[in-house]
């Protein structure tokens, strides 16, 4: 009889570790936030002629006010807040180290081939004017990616840890 209630309690734990790990996913308009914020803030360059170093300067300034405004109101944890938990969150080395190879990777391609590729890649869908834009939805998507692949990497070491 031990054995039988030994298994169902170690069910249940683990279906409820599931529905926290589930309720602790962020929801997808986070995603499609952090790229309309990146595609959008390259998009502005296009109308507002903005130097490189004063559209950082802005994109830094919108993303900190966000932050400050969110903080303000629902407490010092944005995320938590979005998750509607809060989590624990410990640094992992190896999740660290891919996603810093591969946004390394990516910073190494977009500085070798970048404003060529955006500017063919206007030209050949019809935008010449908007060379900006389409790099906007190109870092976009490369952004949103990376905070995907992080996001998809902590969960995996999460169940290597709690399996």
């Amino acid at each position: 009889m031990d054995d039988k209630q030994a298994v169902e309690a170690l069910a249940t734990v683990r279906a409820h570790q599931d529905r926290t790990r589930r309720a602790a996913r962020l929801p997808w308009w986070v995603y499609a936030a952090v790229f309309v914020l990146a595609a959008g803030g390259m998009a502005l360059n296009d109308v507002i002629s903005l130097s490189g170093a004063k559209l950082v300067a802005v994109l830094v300034l919108v993303v900190l006010a966000v932050v400050f405004a969110t903080s303000r109101v629902n407490g010092p944890a944005p995320l938590g807040r979005v998750r509607g938990v809060q989590r624990r969150q410990s640094f992992v080395p190896w999740v660290f180290g891919v996603v810093a190879f591969v946004g390394g990777l990516g910073a190494w391609l977009i500085s070798r081939y970048g404003s060529d590729v955006t500017h063919d890649l206007a030209n050949a869908v019809g935008l010449p004017g908007y060379p900006n834009t389409v790099a906007g939805v190109l870092y976009g998507t490369a952004f949103t990616g990376l905070f995907a692949l992080s996001q998809v990497l902590l969960t995996v070491a999460q169940r290597r840890q709690h399996a």
